[in-house]
């Protein structure tokens, strides 16, 4: 963008800032991966799903599953016990290198600092 029009677009943010038009908020963003920008909620299809559901996605060939959530165990390192994740993403956990717990939950307080051990991988 030339310096102008980034002036522009600056000032353009500044005044709707200043008008309470647009604002700095934690929020979900929709992100659309085909128009890889984000999009404003009216345009978004909220769906609820009860279960397993398959759903056509533009730019996919097939449907894709939505709607379920798969659950597995790290095994803490020299010990019987057992962290159980839930993911809806579970191709992604042979890639994984750490699992995070808040520090001041206190079911998981024990375990802030320990090894785990990987279930398929059989790594720390």
């Amino acid at each position: 963008m030339d310096p102008s029009m980034c002036r522009a677009v600056n000032e353009a943010f500044i005044r709707l800032h200043d008008m309470g038009d647009i604002y700095r908020a934690n929020r979900l963003v929709n992100w659309s991966c085909t128009l890889k920008s984000a999009i404003s909620d009216i345009e978004v299809d909220k769906m609820e799903l009860t279960g397993r559901t398959l759903i056509a996605i533009p730019g996919y060939d097939s449907k894709v599953e939505f709607g379920v959530i798969v659950h597995f165990a790290y095994r803490v390192e020299d010990s019987d016990e057992e962290l159980v994740v839930a993911t809806t993403r579970v191709e992604t956990m042979l890639a994984d290198v750490a699992v995070a717990v808040h520090p001041k939950d206190t079911r998981y307080t024990h375990l802030v600092g320990r090894n785990l051990v990987h279930p398929i991988l059989k790594r720390k």
